[in-house]
């Protein structure tokens, strides 16, 4: 593996990554655990929230490793300068250009939703939403903003590098290794004792959130860490299967240890900590271990994903929640719902990826100019 050979796998990864948020997102609709977002169904099912719960542990921190993996790709390849330009093309113009038509469409959405909810009835009273989830909101590509922090922190770094050594201290680490090792996993369990889950999720609010800041910058580091001693791939190849059973045994002991806690202070809740960083450390090397290993080579269809999932994450939530409001009626159960809302969702992204996005404005905005000679 070398800094100029391209990363097929790793494309994939994220891609994948990316499109887990269908699945993350309609699962969220079905769960017993009430955690409201737009929608919840009165139909629900354990399933649903062993599949929110068992995704949503690991795709946001292996999606931030990856975010720092790539900028660090672009700074090594082609130096800071270029890295600060492409972040800007494709992180903050697309928050800046499509959040506001995201917001007004899903504000829309979550209105419509919570009178259904509500009442049984198709109205529209805006009273029923806080003016604080109407506004001070970043929907789904909160992702978007907190990159931005991250690369622009990544660029004060590089330009006081002499003073920090950036490079150097970068270069001679391994995921694999004790220093690193440790030194993540620490900080990852005090971070997540700070949340009652024992560890961080996603905030959408504007006002930045330091833990999420935090967390998931660690997460950007350790993917940096990687590229920037790309070498470790092999090694982390070797033992990727052995790394992703680890991590959904961690992840067992750090649910046993979620069902026996009483407080946040109790040795439990710190078990929960602990064992959640270290399914979120193993996920993470066992991910890139894998992918980097399995699709090594080019293949049209996974470049095709690759590109669209830009688009698929980004406007997912808005076909979902409209699939999934006529089902509210529907006596069917959970599972259906949510197979139903998943392959029509997915549907709809990809007809719309290739029909509007793919070769116009759009597309160029989210993954460059693209010819329609090649696929």
């Amino acid at each position: 593996m070398t800094h100029t050979q391209r990363l097929h796998g790793l494309d994939f990864l994220r891609a994948l990554m990316m499109s887990l948020g269908i699945v993350f997102h309609a699962a969220q609709m079905y769960t017993h655990m009430n955690v409201l977002d737009y929608y919840w169904d009165p139909a629900r099912s354990l399933s649903m929230d062993i599949i929110m719960v068992f995704i949503n542990t690991f795709r946001m921190p292996v999606f931030f490793a990856l975010s720092g993996f790539f900028t660090a790709l672009l700074y090594f390849r082609h130096g800071s300068a270029y890295m600060l330009k492409n972040r800007w093309q494709r992180v903050v113009l697309p928050f800046l250009i499509l959040l506001p038509p995201l917001a007004m469409a899903m504000s829309t959405l979550r209105v419509v939703a919570y009178q259904l909810m509500e009442d049984g009835s198709w109205a529209f009273n805006p009273s029923l939403v806080s003016s604080k989830l109407m506004w001070d909101n970043t929907h789904n590509l909160w992702f978007l903003y907190y990159l931005m922090l991250m690369v622009i922190t990544a660029g004060i770094a590089l330009k006081i590098k002499p003073v920090l050594n950036v490079n150097k201290s970068c270069t001679n680490l391994s995921l694999l290794g004790t220093k690193v090792m440790l030194s993540g996993i620490v900080v990852l369990t005090l971070l997540g004792s700070l949340s009652p889950s024992g560890r961080i999720s996603a905030d959408v609010s504007f006002i930045p959130n330091w833990k999420v800041y935090s967390y998931f910058g660690i997460c950007f580091l350790l993917g940096w860490i990687i590229y920037s001693n790309i070498k470790q791939l092999q090694d982390l190849a070797k033992y990727a299967i052995a790394s992703l059973i680890i991590a959904v045994l961690f992840l067992f002991a750090a649910l046993a240890c979620f069902s026996q806690k009483t407080d946040d202070n109790s040795l439990w809740h710190w078990g929960l900590s602990l064992f959640s960083a270290l399914s979120v450390y193993c996920f993470i090397c066992g991910f890139f271990g894998l992918f980097s290993k399995l699709f090594k080579q080019y293949s049209p269809w996974v470049r095709y994903f690759s590109d669209s999932a830009y688009w698929i994450f980004i406007f997912h939530s808005i076909p979902m929640v409209i699939i999934a409001l006529p089902l509210h009626f529907l006596p069917l159960i959970a599972e259906l719902k949510f197979l139903i809302v998943c392959t029509l969702t997915m549907a709809a992204c990809l007809w719309t990826y290739q029909k509007w996005v793919r070769y116009g404005g759009l597309g160029e905005l989210l993954n460059g100019k693209r010819y329609k000679h090649s696929i």
